[in-house]
């Protein structure tokens, strides 16, 4: 072996072993109920803001929302990875679990019904705008013939920056 070989031995990373997932004796059940029941409170809170049309502060939750949804999903994947795992949830918590599904699907009902009362109220607003600078607009251009004329409608558009 010469020196420049053994240099390179020693400065070799060691083998990785792949690391074995182990199968979970069962599944968290108080932790889904918890993630839950926190997701369906910020669709309350979000559905409220969506009633006061307080958009800006809806995005101030989907941070956290975006988490208990991956948690939530994580837990999903879990069990359909080992569905043997429902087994080993105590009549209690599967009580639990859908008195929380319940809630949290009410109230992603609602929010939905807001939220398309938010969309149409924001369509409404922009079309109203429109209307408005429409009959108010007094740019002129000159057409083909070299004719002063009113600025064609088809030119016009109005958008928001922010939407429900």
């Amino acid at each position: 072996m010469t020196m420049q070989s053994a240099q390179h031995n020693e400065t070799a990373p060691a083998a990785i072993a792949p690391v074995k997932q182990s199968v979970p004796e069962k599944i968290n059940a108080p932790d889904i109920i918890n993630l839950t029941a926190r997701l369906a409170q910020l669709l309350a809170e979000e559905a409220d803001l969506l009633t006061h049309m307080n958009i800006g502060k809806i995005g101030e939750l989907q941070q956290e929302k975006m988490f208990l949804t991956g948690a939530l999903e994580s837990h999903r994947r879990l069990l359909v990875k080992y569905p043997h795992l429902k087994e080993t949830i105590s009549h209690q918590e599967r009580q639990d679990m859908e008195g929380v599904v319940q809630v949290f699907e009410d109230i992603l009902t609602e929010n939905h019904r807001r939220l398309l009362i938010a969309r149409e109220a924001n369509r409404r607003v922009v079309n109203t705008i429109t209307k408005v600078v429409r009959e108010n607009a007094t740019s002129s251009v000159y057409d083909a013939s070299g004719i002063r004329g009113a600025l064609g409608s088809e030119t016009l558009s109005v958008t928001l920056n922010q939407t429900a």
